[in-house]
């Protein structure tokens, strides 16, 4: 017959294990989900929002990267989408995503940086793409559909655009007379500093759904609009800029933006070249694991202490 000191340490083994399992199987699951694209470092489908404590979001589907409405002073609205429901943005709001965090206080003579979730670290080759429907041109130099940023202090004038996709409103640039309606992409590397080019016609008309592609590879930056490469012009740096894509502090979706955005997707087309800073993450989904495991060896230490005590006790 099992004596009830065997009995207790079996259940706590149990207990422990089942935890265990629980925990390991909610990481597979997200891992699961991430890896359907090997590629696809986020991809909001901009179709529902969610409560979130004090905040809203809108999931990203590879559930690293959920977005946070940004209410200026109204948040982005639901409407029809090209695909379901999309989100709609009127020149003052946006979606964030926080890629790390600048500390503020107390002063550093460098930038101190808390990691959220770094999978939009992307060195070398990147692809955005969107469905967007224009509903106007805001006055000013970027008319943002996705856009990567970083910043050192915590002035929101002091921040670097490292790379993106924006529509442009007709204002010149570096003394170039940018049409209304060309789209634009850039990116600012390690070497070769802020990079951008820009259709040289306009390619995006108001009021009609297309989809937009800004890609960087070994053959330069490149611009497609429904499938079909445009001819760009480099207004700053170079069309093929050397070096890697410095890391960031944050994305916007919609920002500065009147427009009605679909199916952003953000994919890192080298992954196997990700940067070490980047593959340090502890965004919402791996935060939760860790925590996790956290309470199941503070949970399995407990047991083990009630373990001896009773063993001590019983022999007493």
């Amino acid at each position: 017959m099992k004596t009830a000191t065997q009995l207790t340490r079996k259940t706590a083994t149990w207990m422990i294990a089942a935890l265990l399992l629980t925990s390991l199987l909610g990481v597979a699951s997200v891992k699961a989900q991430a890896a359907a694209d090997p590629n696809t470092v986020a991809l909001w489908h901009l179709d529902e929002v969610l409560p979130d404590g004090y905040r809203e979001i809108t999931p990203d589907a590879t559930g690293q990267n959920p977005g946070i409405l940004i209410h200026a002073p109204a948040a982005p609205e639901l409407v029809e989408g090209k695909f379901g429901k999309a989100m709609s943005f009127d020149g003052d709001n946006g979606v964030y995503v926080p890629i790390r965090f600048l500390v503020g206080f107390p002063p550093s003579p460098e930038p101190i940086y808390i990691p959220v979730s770094t999978s939009l670290d992307i060195p070398k080759e990147v692809k955005i793409e969107a469905w967007i429907n224009v509903q106007g041109f805001k006055n000013v130099t970027y008319n943002n559909i996705v856009v990567k940023c970083t910043r050192t202090d915590a002035s929101s004038e002091n921040v670097t655009r490292i790379f993106g996709i924006a529509v442009k409103a007709g204002i010149p640039q570096n003394g170039y007379t940018v049409p209304t309606g060309a789209l634009s992409g850039y990116v600012y590397t390690d070497t070769d500093g802020f990079n951008e080019i820009v259709t040289t016609e306009p390619v995006v008309p108001i009021g009609e759904w297309i989809h937009v592609a800004f890609t960087r590879t070994n053959t330069g930056m490149h611009l497609y609009v429904n499938g079909a490469e445009k001819t760009v012009k480099a207004i700053y740096g170079t069309q093929n800029p050397q070096g890697d894509m410095i890391n960031g502090t944050e994305v916007y979706l919609g920002h500065d933006a009147e427009v009605i955005i679909d199916e952003v997707r953000i994919s890192n087309l080298t992954p196997e070249l990700q940067t070490v800073a980047s593959q340090i993450d502890i965004g919402p989904n791996l935060l939760v694991a860790v925590i996790g495991v956290a309470a199941i060896f503070a949970v399995a230490w407990l047991l083990r202490r009630v373990v001896q005590m009773w063993v001590i006790r019983s022999r007493a």
